[in-house]
């Protein structure tokens, strides 16, 4: 390291701590032992903090008796769990970080019940009103800011898939609620969860704030959908959805949410109950294109009858999800 900058660390679990950032560059899930290899009282030190700070979530700020500083900043998710810190090492002498860290955020997806939530540190990123933020939302909200690189399909097979161990990492371009485009690297590991509602797998994620999204050539300005079935320009009245065909729960919207349908509501099933098995016959996408008519959540009735056609999607060689077709006007 050339010099005292900070480091950001993921503890998601399952493996030992990596860096994954160094000021504002990105770095590939990079071993501790490998990054500080030239040092092993940083490396203690290193691991001392981390050890402190995952297990309180409270900052961490000790100077040893050799006059070296060692400061970290937990970065937790709304579950408690720390998904990272931003950690820096000063060399006897060095009373404390030139600058300050970058913002960064802890976030978590429950691929089991599709619910996701982002810590304030998320939100700030997003440049979220403080009276439009709520603790946790639907899978599909998390996409609605984002703008996808040409790994987009590989991230939805990663989620379709639902693996522990399951790694990701990539440069999105995030657009906050004030119109600003920022680049923003995430890094994310998939685990499994024991909870009174049974076995579940969540995925623990960190997303850095690396600078303005027309100053990093890695970040995408165009979402780029490198799938056919997604050329064909939305029709009016129709809006189209990546579904998991497990449970019919939306991943992804491609256009704009219909306003008349509520469905933004986490870990609730958006259809009707009684329209389960109309749900799973649409999702079984054995004869191509299938049209049913299903009952969804709406915001001015309670159901609102529409009609959907499902096609498949491929994602991968072995991952297909449902394309959605609602058709409002139905």
């Amino acid at each position: 390291m050339s010099g005292p900058e900070w480091c950001l660390v993921e503890t998601f679990g399952l493996k030992p701590p990596t860096l994954v950032g160094l000021g504002s560059r990105p770095r590939s899930m990079v071993p501790l032992d490998k990054f500080f290899a030239r040092s092993r009282t940083s490396l203690a030190m290193a691991h001392g903090a981390l050890e402190h700070v995952t297990a309180a979530a409270q900052p961490y700020d000790v100077t040893t008796s050799a006059g070296r500083r060692c400061l970290a900043h937990p970065l937790s998710a709304y579950d408690g769990q720390v998904n990272g810190a931003w950690l820096w090492l000063g060399g006897p002498g060095d009373a404390g970080p030139a600058v300050p860290h970058d913002i960064a955020g802890a976030w978590y997806f429950n691929l089991s019940n599709f619910e996701v939530a982002g810590s304030d540190e998320l939100l700030d990123l997003y440049r979220q009103p403080m009276e439009q933020r709520r603790t946790k939302r639907a899978m599909g909200e998390a996409f609605t800011r984002l703008t996808a690189g040409p790994d987009a399909s590989e991230a939805l097979a990663k989620i379709v898939q639902s693996v522990p161990g399951t790694e990701h990492q990539a440069i999105w371009t995030v657009v906050c609620d004030d119109g600003a485009r920022r680049a923003a690297h995430f890094s994310c590991r998939a685990l499994p969860h024991d909870t009174q509602d049974g076995p579940q797998i969540v995925l623990h994620g960190i997303t850095h704030d690396i600078g303005p999204a027309d100053d990093v050539p890695q970040a995408p300005h165009l979402a780029v959908l490198e799938r056919r079935v997604l050329d064909a320009a939305a029709e009016s009245g129709t809006h189209r959805a990546i579904v998991d065909v497990r449970t019919g729960r939306i991943i992804q919207w491609v256009d704009s949410p219909p306003s008349s349908i509520d469905w933004a509501v986490p870990g609730i099933d958006i259809f009707h109950p009684d329209d389960a098995e109309v749900v799973h016959n649409l999702n079984r996408l054995v004869d191509g294109a299938v049209t049913r008519s299903i009952r969804l959540r709406g915001t001015d009735t309670e159901w609102t009858a529409v009609n959907v056609t499902s096609q498949p999607m491929l994602l991968d060689n072995s991952t297909t999800a449902a394309l959605w077709t609602i058709d409002v006007n139905s």
